[in-house]
């Protein structure tokens, strides 16, 4: 059987293969998912179903997944769109591997083919369905770690605030561990802040940060270092007197930095520095 007698076959069965196709997938979701679309996936079948039968009319035995490819760009979106809604890989390439058994049973059922070309048939679908459930799987894995990298993005914004305590005083309060990219997203964020708000004290408040050696004080100083490049002082709170003798036996001194006890004690002394104080009324 050749090529186009595949092609011709899926034509011919295209609104069986379609029924079949769409009723299989939905169901195998639907045991998972409660957001399954009947309509979007008749529609996404019906499309893919259209570039499968392209390929078959085209050159299957050297036919390779490019880009600009209408079944790849298909399931690239169908992949990114399942990714986003939390399907798991296995279930997303579900969807094309159905169609290899559909499409093999239809060859099955077909009179007068003799055994080489039967086994030419069934070798044909397998080679493009394996390859286009390929392009599911990367596809997928790339939207996943799009997804997992914007949201790692968002924790550290989240875990890093700015908060604008009065006129030029600012608060960085510090929660987790410091490792290079938390302390770049620190001093990125500290300094932005810092020319957005024309601050000239910046308090960081170490207290929520459960470990303080020789790296994370040198990210620290750095951050405070590129402050005070901007016109700003800082104001260091909350060094544990755990972490404070662990810094003297590393022999890290913050003996340029204003440092108190307590966050309290640490917004009264930027006040100060602005020629502020607290009273009691």
């Amino acid at each position: 059987m050749t090529s186009m007698k595949i092609e011709q076959l899926i034509a011919q069965h295209r609104d069986l293969i379609i029924e079949r196709w769409s009723h299989q997938v939905i169901s195998s979701w639907g045991k998972n998912y409660r957001d399954v679309n009947a309509i979007e996936v008749g529609y996404q079948t019906t499309r893919l179903l259209e570039a499968v039968r392209a390929i078959f009319a085209e050159d299957p035995l050297n036919w390779e997944p490019t880009p600009g490819h209408s079944a790849v760009m298909l399931l690239h979106t169908l992949s990114a769109d399942r990714a986003k809604a939390g399907y798991t890989p296995t279930d997303t390439a579900l969807y094309v591997i159905t169609l290899k058994g559909i499409l093999r049973e239809i060859i099955e059922q077909q009179q007068g083919m003799n055994l080489i070309e039967f086994s030419s048939a069934l070798s044909q679908i397998d080679r493009i369905v394996d390859r286009l459930a390929f392009v599911t799987f990367e596809a997928y894995t790339a939207t996943r770690e799009k997804i997992i990298a914007q949201q790692s993005l968002a924790l550290l914004e989240l875990s890093t605030p700015v908060v604008r305590l009065w006129e030029r005083l600012l608060l960085l309060p510090l929660v987790g561990v410091i490792d290079t990219e938390r302390a770049r997203q620190i001093t990125e964020r500290l300094l932005e802040a810092i020319t957005r708000y024309e601050a000239t004290v910046a308090i960081m408040d170490v207290t929520g940060v459960p470990v303080m050696d020789t790296s994370v004080a040198s990210h620290l100083m750095k951050a405070i270092t590129a402050a005070g490049m901007l016109g700003a002082r800082a104001v260091m709170t909350g060094i544990s007197p755990e972490a404070a003798q662990t810094l003297v036996k590393l022999g890290i001194s913050f003996q340029d930095v204003v440092t108190r006890a307590t966050l309290r004690a640490g917004l009264a002394e930027g006040l100060q520095m602005l020629g502020k104080r607290v009273t009691n009324i």
